[in-house]
């Protein structure tokens, strides 16, 4: 009996501290057994309060703004592209344009034996002026005179037999001088290339 008093004393005088601290006209809910408190307001996980709905909206438009700042990047880098290569063209045609003027008066010229010599010498003038503004465009001939063979930059247009085995496969005349420009062949070099054949006496021994 004594125990039971007790323990109504003890509860009775934790009611009583519980209204004190919850001042006049206010409670406090009691306590679940898993520690949340037993108030008005529900519990939830983090993100649960959130429609799925909702949430797949919110994706569907984050992923349509970025495909749309892709494409715009995309347009942008190509149009700068393209104005680079015409801002390139069009500087390399003002320079083909002079040599294009030179070879206008070469042309424009009466034809005087006398002038044989001064016009030769003018046409060589304007070809290396031309050569000249395609070397500073980066394009590189190709005249491989003495070199070996190359399939992916020579075009063998002929062959010429050797007894020197050392010149097998090396190209011995060019007919027509190629062009590349970096690594990209614009114009393969047609050569003729020497083939080595033994002589008869050779052959027999």
């Amino acid at each position: 009996m004594r125990d039971e008093s007790h323990r109504e004393d003890v509860a009775e005088t934790a009611d009583t501290e519980t209204a004190d601290a919850a001042g006049p006209g206010e409670t406090i809910d009691a306590v679940d057994d898993g520690g949340a408190a037993a108030s008005g307001h529900e519990i939830t996980e983090p993100g649960g309060d959130r429609d799925p709905e909702e949430e797949l909206g919110d994706l569907r438009d984050r992923h349509l703004r970025l495909a749309a700042e892709f494409d715009n990047y995309r347009r942008r880098t190509r149009r700068e592209l393209l104005e680079r290569g015409e801002a390139s063209r069009a500087g390399l045609a003002r320079k083909l344009l002079e040599i294009v003027d030179d070879l206008q008066r070469v042309a424009d010229t009466p034809c005087d034996p006398e002038l044989h010599e001064a016009m030769h010498e003018g046409v060589g003038l304007i070809a290396r002026k031309l050569l000249k503004s395609l070397s500073d465009e980066g394009v590189e001939p190709l005249s491989p005179l003495g070199e070996r063979f190359d399939p992916n930059y020579h075009e063998a247009v002929l062959l010429a037999t050797t007894d020197d085995p050392e010149l097998d496969e090396v190209v011995s005349q060019v007919l027509l001088t190629g062009y590349r420009l970096g690594d990209r062949l614009l114009r393969a070099a047609q050569v003729i290339v020497y083939r080595h054949e033994e002589e008869d006496g050779e052959q027999g021994a």
